[in-house]
């Protein structure tokens, strides 16, 4: 029962970090794209101690609960597409056992999902027509994308040095685990 009620207080505490990230994504300038990673990131604390059940359960109320009261469209979009669920399929990606096979199936994903993020933020805020009468689309599109592909490598190096940092001295030096 101990264990069960542990499980539930940490899913709670994680799912108002989440929020809380994710809040500030509209105050503080220039963040809805940072917000959303590290509301990602600290998911993995809750993939490390409780499992993916819980980070799931996580993701999805942090999701919906975002999609209402968040104000900024690009962030939660930006999470419910991509960094919310990454951290919960990231020990699955890295089982892969060839480095170039995993790096693929991560860009994969990632691009997949950036793709995505793209059409639906054009389509919802409808951007898309003033940039193409402009005619900096056709220019400005790839070094973006580019540019996206740049921080999602160094989010995953970040990450995953995050993530052994907590259990190589976080855990054993605060939880004694």
């Amino acid at each position: 029962m101990k264990e069960k009620s542990m499980h539930i207080a940490i899913g709670g505490v994680f799912s108002a970090l989440c929020l809380l990230f994710m809040f500030m994504s509209a105050i503080i300038p220039l963040a809805s794209f940072t917000m959303p990673m590290l509301a990602g990131a600290a998911l993995a604390v809750v993939v490390i101690e409780n499992g993916v059940r819980t980070a799931a359960l996580v993701y999805f109320s942090v999701s919906i609960l975002s999609a209402f009261i968040v104000p900024e469209l690009d962030a939660k979009l930006l999470f419910i597409l991509f960094f919310g669920y990454y951290s919960i399929i990231l020990p699955y990606l890295d089982k892969i056992r060839r480095r170039w096979r995993r790096v693929a199936a991560k860009l994969l994903i990632y691009n997949a999902a950036m793709i995505l993020w793209y059409v639906v933020s054009t389509v919802l805020i409808g951007a898309d027509d003033a940039l193409a009468e402009s005619g900096a689309l056709q220019y400005m599109l790839p070094v973006y994308y580019a540019g996206l592909n740049f921080t999602f490598i160094v989010y995953d190096i970040a990450l995953r040095r995050y993530i052994n940092l907590y259990i190589g001295w976080f855990r054993p030096v605060f939880l004694k685990k």
